[in-house]
């Protein structure tokens, strides 16, 4: 049977998971949402599909919300989602959103799971985990994420349930951030420290900033804040305001730059 894999990633901790999944499934594609947006109208689908992406606020970011809501799963036989998260307690709210997005369409979700990866969201007061602390991290996410791709490849319902599943949202204020995400870019900018490489520019995942007299510009058109600008700058030219001063930048390590773009 076949199987697709649709995936976001800012930093390479969703398409990891979804790569390692990949492999020890046959027949399978793995697909960028960002990408696959653009012919979302065009997808013939069937078998099974997964979806993997972050936690952003305790939900669905934006894009992937509004590519759940939009894409169409009539001909899938199972259909799960992975939501990958960083700060302890902070897996929740995904599963009921996606419940409740599918629901209208007639559609099950078969199953939800959380993996807890390396933190990358430095724009509220913690930074990213101590470096001697990743290795450990990647090796608790590889068991968890086996213990799933079993559960796909048995085709078994399975619910990661957590006591912060609705409270989370409302005390991150969930809503909030998904009104305003798409705009909320104009505290980022480069130091002098910029080189002009364009790098920033090509792993955007919604085309949002351009270089503009050898500086990247942010349209706040369609902003994530999934953060890949900060993360992925080879200079760590990019800031956003003073909140990220001194903060550390993190890449997946088995993910390359170019798997990025």
């Amino acid at each position: 049977m076949k199987n697709t894999i649709f995936y976001f990633t800012g930093t390479g901790n969703s398409l990891q998971i979804a790569k390692t999944i990949a492999a020890n499934l046959e027949d399978c594609k793995v697909l960028s949402i960002s990408k696959s947006n653009k012919s979302i109208s065009t997808l013939q689908l069937d078998g099974n599909v997964g979806f993997v992406f972050p936690v952003y606020y305790y939900g669905l970011p934006q894009i992937v919300r509004e590519f759940l809501s939009n894409i169409d799963l009539s001909n899938t036989a199972y259909t799960y989602i992975i939501a990958a998260y960083g700060k302890t307690g902070g897996n929740g709210g995904c599963l009921s959103q996606t419940q409740k997005l599918f629901a209208p369409k007639g559609i099950q979700l078969n199953a939800a799971f959380y993996v807890k990866s390396v933190d990358n969201f430095i724009l509220w007061s913690w930074d990213i985990p101590a470096k001697e602390k990743h290795a450990a991290i990647h090796a608790a996410a590889k068991k968890n994420v086996s213990k799933i791709t079993r559960i796909i490849r048995n085709k078994q319902n399975y619910y990661d349930r957590s006591i912060m599943e609705h409270i989370g949202p409302v005390l991150f204020g969930y809503n909030h951030f998904i009104e305003n995400v798409t705009t909320n870019d104009t505290s980022f900018f480069a130091t002098s420290d910029c080189v002009a490489c364009g790098l920033c520019e090509q792993v955007c995942p919604t085309q949002n900033l351009v270089l503009k007299e050898n500086k990247p510009t942010w349209n706040s058109e369609k902003c994530q804040r999934c953060l890949a600008c900060f993360h992925l700058c080879p200079k760590e030219a990019v800031e956003y305001g003073r909140v990220t001063k001194k903060k550390t930048r993190y890449k997946n390590p088995d993910i390359s730059i170019k798997e990025f773009m």
